[in-house]
């Protein structure tokens, strides 16, 4: 069995509203069928004992597993931390890439990112705990670029990639090097494991992070394209009210349909395989 799980999660940092508390919108979601929590890392480490303590509770009474979701730029006190309050409850610990740049143009900073995943690499030895890059690498040339500085993780099974479905539609509208790939071919293409997808759509002309329809994802595409690839990690639907002016009490609805709009698709392409 690979580290990680497979699942349906759910960002619940996008849906904070005041007099609300963290488990309150986990058991929500949790009632909504979902399976799995995805956090930003400051969820976790601001809570107090016992907060961290009413957190584990509640996902150890619903039976559910958290994702944490951070910045290539965070700390490795940070990334101990989370794994401390977690515990065996987190399967996933993945980061937004850093860039760096210089007179020649914009990079990855692969120096800090790949001193980071090392971190975390070290951190959880002897755990089931899958991490990773956002949308890093994304194909093989990527890959073979940053190889010698990856080289001391691409040996460890734990190390994979999320695979953002929205940035994939933005690439393959906005970049040449991606217009002529189809979604299963984008897919396709990523050289790690996809331990995680975040699922959201968009019009191909910015980061809306909508519910299904609010752009042109082809989203019964991008299933098939995952389950032939393989695909076995967490589904993430990651909606973001704030991202195309809407509200978690508009927005929340939609984490249900979409939900279930998106195991039927995953299940559909799996039995159609």
């Amino acid at each position: 069995m690979m580290p990680g799980r497979t699942g349906y999660a759910v960002s619940v940092w996008n849906f904070g509203e005041d007099g609300t508390t963290l488990p309150q919108l986990v058991r929500g979601f949790a009632d909504m069928g979902y399976d799995g929590m995805s956090f930003l890392p400051h969820q976790i480490t601001t809570l107090d004992r016992s907060g961290v303590a009413e957190l584990r509770r509640v996902l150890d009474e619903r039976g559910l597993f958290a994702t944490v979701h951070g910045s290539s730029n965070d700390s490795r006190d940070m990334v101990a931390c989370v794994l401390d309050a977690l515990e065996a409850r987190i399967v996933n610990l993945t980061f937004d890439a850093t860039m760096t740049s210089t007179s020649v143009g914009t990079f990855y900073d692969i120096e800090r990112m790949a001193a980071l995943l090392c971190d975390v690499e070290e951190l959880s030895r002897g755990t089931e705990l899958a991490f990773g890059v956002e949308d890093f690498p994304l194909d093989a040339r990527a890959l073979d670029h940053y190889r010698e500085r990856l080289a001391p993780l691409l040996t460890c099974p734990r190390f994979g990639m999320l695979l953002d479905i929205g940035h994939l539609n933005l690439r393959r509208t906005q970049n040449a090097y991606f217009s002529t790939q189809s979604e299963s071919e984008y897919i396709a293409n990523a050289p790690l494991r996809i331990i995680e997808a975040h699922v959201h759509d968009n019009d191909g002309t910015r980061d809306s992070h909508g519910h299904f329809g609010f752009g042109n994802i082809d989203f019964a595409a991008v299933a098939c394209g995952l389950v032939r690839a393989g695909f076995d990690g967490v589904s993430t639907i990651e909606i973001c009210p704030a991202f195309h002016q809407s509200t978690p009490a508009v927005s929340k609805p939609y984490t249900k349909k979409n939900l279930d709009q998106w195991r039927d698709l995953m299940e559909g392409s799996a039995r159609d395989r």
